[in-house]
C-alpha cells in the first residue's frame, strides 16, 4: 500500500527526550518521501512558533497541525482554526482551584499568536519553562483579561489528570474535547478539535485517502489520529492505553529515532 502522507506527534514520539531529533536522518526521510510524491505532517499539541523553532532547518518541507488540531498550517498558511466556546475558560479556571495543591504552576490559555497564564502555585523554574514553551506568554490575574479567541487550555496535574478530565467533561459536556498527552498534561479544546479532524482537513485538501496515510503517536491525544489513518504506528514507549489497540509498533522508541527508522523500513 502506498504512503502519500505521514503524520507524527512530537513529544515522546518524534523528538528525543532532550527535545532534539536526528536532522540528517529526517532529511533522508523527507527526500525519499517527496521523491514519491508524499508529504510529512507534524501533528502536535505544541504551538506554531515552537514547531517552527524545532524545524527551523526544514522550512517549507513539512505541513503542520498545532495545538492538538486547533490550527492547521498548510503550505505555510493558516487554513483552519477552531476556538473553544467563550464561557469555557472561566469554568476550567474555577475547577482548577479545586486541584490547586496538585497543580503545576497554573492554567494556560493559548490564542493564535500569544498565550495567557494564571499562576496558581508560583514556581520560578516552571514559569521560565512556560515562557519558553508558550509563544508570547502574558501573565494575567483573571480570565476577564483575555480579549481574543482561545484555541487550547492547558494545565499539568500529575497523578490526578484523569480525575480532572472526568470532572471537567461532566461540567462542560459536548462543549469541549479533553485529552492528555501523558505525564499529567491536560489539553482542553473545541469539541471538533483533534488531530484526526485536522489531518482529515489536510488529506481532503490534498485529495489523499486515509488508507494512504501513516501516523505515529504515543499518547491519548494521538488516539483519534491513529484510528483515522490506514497505517497507524504506536511508539514502543507509548501510554499503556494505546497498547490496548491493534496498532503496529515502532521499531524502537523515541530516544532512538523510532519514527524515522520505522518510516525508512516502509518507504
Amino acid at each position: 500500500m502506498s504512503i502519500k502522507l505521514i503524520a507524527s506527534d512530537l513529544d515522546a514520539t518524534f523528538l528525543k527526550n532532550d527535545k532534539t531529533f536526528n536532522e540528517v536522518l529526517f532529511q533522508e526521510v523527507l527526500d525519499k518521501l517527496h521523491a514519491q510524491g508524499g508529504q510529512f505532517v507534524v501533528a502536535t499539541g505544541n504551538h506554531v512558533q515552537k514547531v517552527r523553532e524545532y524545524f527551523k532547518n526544514f522550512d517549507g518541507q513539512y505541513q503542520m497541525i498545532a495545538n492538538n488540531g486547533a490550527e492547521v498550517i498548510l503550505n505555510g498558511e493558516l487554513t483552519h482554526v477552531w476556538a473553544v466556546p467563550e464561557n469555557v475558560p472561566a469554568v476550567v479556571d474555577q475547577l482548577a482551584n479545586k486541584y490547586v495543591n496538585h497543580l503545576q504552576l497554573g492554567v494556560s490559555f493559548v490564542a493564535a499568536h500569544k498565550a495567557f497564564a494564571i499562576i496558581k502555585r508560583p514556581n520560578d523554574e516552571q514559569l521560565e519553562f512556560s515562557k519558553k514553551y508558550f509563544e508570547n506568554l502574558v501573565l494575567i490575574d483573571s480570565v476577564d483579561e483575555i480579549n481574543e479567541p482561545i484555541l487550547k487550555i492547558s494545565l499539568v496535574l500529575p497523578s490526578l489528570e484523569y480525575e480532572f478530565m472526568r470532572e471537567v467533561k461532566a461540567m462542560l459536556g459536548n462543549k469541549i474535547h479533553v485529552t492528555t498527552s501523558g505525564y499529567g498534561a491536560i489539553d482542553i479544546v473545541n469539541p471538533n478539535v483533534n488531530k484526526a479532524n485536522a489531518l482529515s482537513h489536510i488529506a481532503d485538501t490534498l485529495q489523499i485517502a486515509s488508507s494512504e496515510i501513516m501516523a505515529f503517536g504515543d499518547g491519548l491525544n494521538d488516539l483519534e489520529m491513529l484510528e483515522y489513518v490506514g497505517q497507524p504506528v504506536a511508539m514502543t514507549n507509548s501510554d499503556e492505553e494505546l497498547f490496548k489497540h491493534d496498532f503496529e509498533l515502532s521499531v524502537t522508541d523515541n530516544d532512538n529515532d523510532g519514527v524515522l527508522k520505522t518510516i525508512l523500513e516502509k518507504l
